[in-house]
């Protein structure tokens, strides 16, 4: 597939923030200094007072309309109030006033009832006259304004306001609704989707369920001689769960299954139900059920065996039976929302095991640049969407902008800096009623995922990042985002003296010690990720302004991995990379094996005849050269954070149809049925065989890491650790550390724990290719 020269490389950028160097101390000195200071016009409406007083009548429905050049805002409407409270802020940049070279901003008091009356009473301000106010000072008291009627006359009433110019550091900024221009025309109720929003995810819960047996069931079956068929139908919410079938005419049932995993999100208001089914699947009657407020459940931490629980079975008002099972709240595991390669956060539910706050990442979301027009009349209306752990961000919305700029800094709390922040971009679509009825999504323009593990510590990272999507059509860039970030941890702040405790750090497991003890199976894992994402969905639909299903679903990669023959060529690229290094050793032993090179052939027999002499110099050499190699390597550190890769992906080599097929759901949108089953099974498994492809790439990927340099912490520790046991190997003999290696291997159960090696551990984190892989 042939691609338009289009520049897909991750851009360095000098934007003018006040951060360019980063302080002594580690920290941001102002909440200004990773973003461009802009001023903005505020004005605060806080209500009215006796409205009535000017002509007697008590019909007012009033409004608040504030005009700056061709800008303007509203606040809502009430009906019937003579003394209304608002209690609104607008905003209006100073580019705007600068650019329409807007000296005045009028605030209208109008009438809703009288609609084509102009305004019943104003108030004029001159923006030379308003003075400025910096985020250190308290915040500016309103006064009581007289207005002046279509005539010139005083109005009896009064309107409270204040208006002063501050920066994005004002309190009152991500309150402020923006003005907007005359033509672009957004509801009152809707202007709340323009805000920014800080969103924190609940605490999302294990709730294991082992059903056990059914006690006393009177089964009533048309032939005793056979067996009757009895399940249990399990319903919490949304999810539901059909335990196998028994054969039991007795009344006392057994179940002997793994548990039943379900997501439970805080506070614990939902109901299990449980339906004792008798007969097939497909045809069945119901014996009685049972419901068991999940409040009552133990909460449990530490994998201990859950409680066993009795409830009474009722049918038609009646006692049946009695169902025994065993039911916990685990809050042991970390419950994944996104996808395990590109978590943001580790610790388990349950705060009490939660790992010590090692730094914070602050990040500027400056602005975007070259968007496409995603509605008619070429316009755009973009915000973007940062999560990291379990707080999400929402900046506000530009209206009507291609080149939009936020200027809006956040932060998070970091517990461990191999992870991952996601950045995305998206048009909204929920600022006019008819676009809300009609249930118009959220459009996606575009994702930015950036691993803290690459970042050096304390240190002021800025850059333009293209926003790369792969759509069945192609590989498309939707523009490009330009921010500034900066990962602060003390304990990291020196390269080559690392401290101990960074030690440990990489030595730790990755997960919470639940997911070793009770390991979930990938079957298990992957119906409780669904679940997590639907409670996500459901509470952030409840906020307002709400994150919507479809930005849930973009931001943690809800869509399941199939089959694509462009992963599967990039995976087994990487392989192949890892694979011609051992055919290059070969292929250089080989050589001195045939004399091929007389000279080199000399050297290697001279080196083995010296380690015959000298046996004890073998391992030291060894690991002497592989510091060399390392050191060698570090002329080929990374200079920048890593991007999409479009040579790795194989964005480059794939067909239209390849791309069709990678993005065909399941059941495919082809005809003949027959075909369509076929193909979908095929696919299901060719999927299977693509992520443990993937897999093992990732492995190999991480192990290369531990030499090359894209972990400035992890290699020289590496480097560190062969200076140790190349000394070690240096003083012990040879066969006391074979006979120490052999025994540790044959070492009995009991000196085994559950907890994988540190090794292991230490793997796991490392960066692989896949962080630039589409």
């Amino acid at each position: 597939m042939a691609i338009e020269k289009v520049d897909f490389n991750l851009k360095a950028i000098s934007p003018s923030i006040r951060a360019t160097k980063s302080p002594d101390n580690g920290g941001i000195i102002t909440q200004t200094d990773l973003i461009e200071i802009n001023l903005f016009l505020f004005v605060k409406i806080v209500g009215a007072r006796n409205l009535g007083a000017h002509n007697g009548h008590h019909n007012f429905d009033p409004y608040v309309e504030v005009k700056a050049g061709s800008f303007q805002g509203r606040t809502v409407c009430f009906w019937r109030n003579l003394n209304p409270e608002w209690n609104q802020v607008f905003a209006l940049d100073n580019d705007h006033i600068q650019t329409e070279e807007i000296t005045t901003v009028e605030i209208l008091l109008k009438d809703n009832v009288r609609k084509y009356d102009e305004y019943m009473g104003k108030i004029s301000l001159n923006i030379s006259d308003i003075s400025t106010r910096f985020p250190s000072d308290s915040e500016l008291a309103p006064q009581w304004c007289v207005l002046e009627d279509q005539r010139g006359r005083r109005f009896r009433g009064a309107l409270m306001m204040s208006c002063w110019i501050g920066t994005q550091g004002d309190e009152s900024f991500h309150e402020a609704l923006h003005l907007q221009l005359d033509n672009v025309s957004i509801g009152p109720h809707n202007v709340v989707n323009t805000c920014s929003r800080i969103y924190i995810m609940p605490r999302i819960w294990c709730l294991r369920l082992n059903l056990v047996q059914i006690e006393g069931l009177r089964v009533k079956a048309d032939d005793p001689s056979i067996s009757s068929d009895i399940f249990i139908h399990v319903s919490l919410g949304i999810s539901t769960f059909t335990s196998k079938l028994v054969k039991n005419n007795n009344g006392n049932p057994t179940w002997d299954e793994k548990d039943v995993l379900f997501a439970v999100a805080e506070p614990f208001n939902q109901i299990l139900v449980l339906s004792v089914e008798q007969g097939t699947y497909t045809r069945h009657k119901c014996l009685g059920r049972c419901e068991f407020p999940v409040k009552n459940a133990n909460m449990i931490s530490d994998g201990s065996a859950p409680p066993t629980k009795t409830v009474d079975v009722i049918q038609n008002q009646g006692f049946v039976s009695k169902l025994s099972m065993r039911i916990c709240l685990d809050g042991g595991y970390h419950m994944f929302d996104e996808d395990p390669q590109y978590c943001s956060d580790r610790n388990p539910t349950c705060p009490d095991f939660w790992r010590p706050k090692i730094g914070s990442f602050e990040m500027g979301i400056l602005k975007a640049t070259g968007l496409p027009a995603m509605k008619p009349q070429g316009r755009t209306d973009a915000y973007c969407v940062a999560k990291y752990g379990s707080k999400w961000v929402r900046s506000r919305t530009v209206v009507n902008s291609l080149s939009p700029k936020w200027n809006e800094l956040y932060s998070w709390d970091v517990y461990d800096h191999c992870t991952f922040i996601t950045i995305s971009v998206f048009d909204n679509s929920q600022l006019h009623e008819g676009n809300i009825d009609l249930g118009a999504m959220d459009t996606r323009i575009g994702k930015v995922r950036i691993s803290l593990q690459e970042m050096k510590t304390n240190q002021i990272y800025r850059y333009s990042y293209p926003l790369v999507e792969l759509q069945p059509s192609g590989l498309k860039k939707m523009g490009e985002l330009e921010l500034a970030f900066k990962f602060t941890c003390p304990t990291m702040l020196s390269v080559w003296k690392p401290s101990f405790d960074v030690f440990i750090m990489y030595t730790m497991p990755i997960l919470p010690s639940q997911h070793f003890s009770h390991p979930l199976s990938p079957a298990q894992f992957y119906r409780l990720r669904k679940q997590i994402i639907t409670l996500v969905s459901l509470n952030m639909s409840k906020a307002e302004p709400p994150l919507r299903r479809e930005v849930i679903d973009y931001m943690l990669d809800s869509r399941e991995k199939q089959w694509s023959v462009r992963r599967w060529r990039a995976d087994l690229e990487r392989i192949g990379v890892f694979v011609r290094w051992l055919i290059v050793i070969y292929t250089q032993f080989d050589e001195i094996c045939k004399w091929k090179d007389m000279y080199k052939t000399i050297i290697v027999i001279l080196v083995l005849g010296y380690m015959w002499w000298n046996p004890q110099s073998l391992l030291p050499a060894m690991f002497a050269c592989l510091i060399i190699h390392v050191l060698v390597q570090f002329r080929n550190k990374p200079k920048t954070l890593s991007h999409v890769d479009l040579q790795l992906s194989h964005v480059h080599t794939t067909s239209i149809d390849e791309l069709e097929e990678e993005f065909d759901p399941i059941p495919s949108k082809f005809e003949d049925i027959i075909l369509r089953h076929r193909y979908d099974r095929l696919r299901v498994a060719a999927g299977q065989h693509v992520t443990w492809m993937g897999e093992l790439a990732t492995r190999i990927e991480r192990l290369q890491s531990l030499l090359n340099w894209h972990d400035s912490i992890s290699t020289p520790l590496v480097m560190i650790m062969c200076l140790i046991t190349g000394f070690l190997t240096s003083v012990v003999p040879f066969k006391w550390l074979l006979c120490c290696w052999l025994l540790y291997l044959l070492r009995g159960p009991k000196f085994r724990g559950p907890f994988p090696l540190f090794y292991e551990n230490w793997l796991r984190r490392m960066p692989s290719k896949l962080d630039s892989m589409i």
